[in-house]
Protein backbone atom coordinates (compact mmCIF):
# COMPACT_ATOMS: atom_id res chain seq x y z
CA UNK A 1 0.00 0.00 0.00
CA UNK A 2 2.51 2.33 0.91
CA UNK A 3 4.84 1.63 -2.75
CA UNK A 4 0.88 2.47 -4.17
CA UNK A 5 1.08 5.89 -2.21
CA UNK A 6 4.29 6.75 -3.52
CA UNK A 7 3.85 6.37 -7.24
CA UNK A 8 0.50 7.46 -6.86
CA UNK A 9 2.24 10.75 -5.55
CA UNK A 10 4.90 10.72 -7.87
CA UNK A 11 2.49 10.82 -11.00
CA UNK A 12 0.82 13.48 -9.53
CA UNK A 13 3.89 15.47 -9.22
CA UNK A 14 4.79 14.69 -12.32
CA UNK A 15 1.54 15.76 -14.08
CA UNK A 16 1.57 19.02 -12.06
CA UNK A 17 5.10 20.04 -13.45
CA UNK A 18 3.96 18.57 -17.34
CA UNK A 19 1.23 21.42 -16.39
CA UNK A 20 3.75 24.06 -16.31
CA UNK A 21 4.52 24.23 -19.83
CA UNK A 22 3.78 26.55 -22.87
CA UNK A 23 1.88 24.36 -24.52
CA UNK A 24 -0.82 25.61 -26.84
CA UNK A 25 -4.15 24.54 -26.99
CA UNK A 26 -5.56 23.96 -31.09
CA UNK A 27 -6.88 26.96 -32.24
CA UNK A 28 -4.49 29.18 -29.82
CA UNK A 29 -2.17 31.81 -31.46
CA UNK A 30 0.67 32.76 -30.04
CA UNK A 31 3.20 35.80 -31.42
CA UNK A 32 6.22 34.79 -32.25
CA UNK A 33 9.15 35.77 -31.00
CA UNK A 34 11.91 38.05 -33.03
CA UNK A 35 14.92 36.65 -33.71
CA UNK A 36 18.36 38.73 -34.40
CA UNK A 37 20.24 37.12 -37.45
CA UNK A 38 20.36 37.47 -41.04
CA UNK A 39 19.38 34.28 -42.42
CA UNK A 40 16.09 32.26 -42.69
CA UNK A 41 15.75 29.01 -43.96
CA UNK A 42 12.81 27.98 -46.01
CA UNK A 43 12.18 24.22 -44.27
CA UNK A 44 8.94 22.17 -43.97
CA UNK A 45 6.60 24.82 -45.77
CA UNK A 46 8.02 27.72 -43.21
CA UNK A 47 10.39 29.96 -42.82
CA UNK A 48 12.77 29.78 -40.04
CA UNK A 49 12.39 31.71 -38.07
CA UNK A 50 9.64 33.52 -38.95
CA UNK A 51 10.27 36.93 -37.35
CA UNK A 52 13.75 38.38 -37.16
CA UNK A 53 14.82 41.61 -36.22
CA UNK A 54 18.13 43.33 -38.19
CA UNK A 55 19.84 46.77 -38.07
CA UNK A 56 19.85 48.69 -40.71
CA UNK A 57 22.02 47.92 -43.69
CA UNK A 58 22.09 44.16 -42.90
CA UNK A 59 21.73 41.47 -45.32
CA UNK A 60 19.28 38.73 -44.89
CA UNK A 61 19.94 35.65 -46.46
CA UNK A 62 16.67 33.12 -47.52
CA UNK A 63 18.02 29.37 -48.46
CA UNK A 64 15.56 26.78 -49.32
CA UNK A 65 16.45 23.67 -47.64
CA UNK A 66 12.57 22.68 -48.64
CA UNK A 67 11.98 19.93 -51.48
CA UNK A 68 9.61 22.30 -53.27
CA UNK A 69 10.34 25.98 -55.19
CA UNK A 70 9.67 28.89 -53.04
CA UNK A 71 10.04 32.39 -53.04
CA UNK A 72 10.05 35.24 -50.62
CA UNK A 73 7.81 38.37 -51.75
CA UNK A 74 7.34 41.19 -49.70
CA UNK A 75 3.86 42.42 -48.76
CA UNK A 76 4.54 46.32 -49.87
CA UNK A 77 6.44 45.50 -52.84
CA UNK A 78 10.14 46.47 -51.13
CA UNK A 79 11.63 43.32 -52.35
CA UNK A 80 11.07 39.97 -54.33
CA UNK A 81 12.85 36.92 -55.47
CA UNK A 82 12.07 34.98 -58.52
CA UNK A 83 11.35 31.39 -57.54
CA UNK A 84 13.83 29.45 -55.34
CA UNK A 85 14.86 25.78 -55.80
CA UNK A 86 16.14 23.40 -53.74
CA UNK A 87 19.68 24.43 -52.08
CA UNK A 88 19.10 28.03 -53.78
CA UNK A 89 19.32 31.46 -52.08
CA UNK A 90 18.32 35.17 -52.11
CA UNK A 91 19.60 38.04 -50.68
CA UNK A 92 18.50 41.50 -50.21
CA UNK A 93 20.09 44.15 -47.85
CA UNK A 94 17.62 46.66 -45.61
CA UNK A 95 18.48 49.99 -45.81
CA UNK A 96 15.82 51.77 -44.10
CA UNK A 97 14.01 50.62 -40.66
CA UNK A 98 10.32 49.02 -40.53
CA UNK A 99 8.89 46.40 -40.17
CA UNK A 100 8.41 44.45 -43.88
CA UNK A 101 6.21 41.32 -43.89
CA UNK A 102 6.93 38.93 -46.86
CA UNK A 103 5.30 35.76 -47.86
CA UNK A 104 6.05 32.56 -50.47
CA UNK A 105 3.43 33.27 -52.90
CA UNK A 106 3.41 29.39 -53.93
CA UNK A 107 2.75 28.21 -50.89
CA UNK A 108 0.65 31.39 -48.94
CA UNK A 109 0.85 29.83 -45.73
CA UNK A 110 4.29 30.57 -45.14
CA UNK A 111 4.62 34.35 -44.13
CA UNK A 112 7.45 35.99 -41.78
CA UNK A 113 8.44 39.01 -41.39
CA UNK A 114 11.94 41.65 -40.93
CA UNK A 115 11.97 44.28 -38.29
CA UNK A 116 14.63 46.37 -39.43
CA UNK A 117 16.14 49.08 -36.58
Amino acid sequence: MRNLLFVVALLAGAAFVSGCTDYQTPGETQEPAEIETTEVIMQNYRFLPQNIRVSAGDTVTWTNDDRADHNVIADNGEFGSDEIAPGGTFNYTFEDAGIFNYSCTIHPGMIGSVTVE
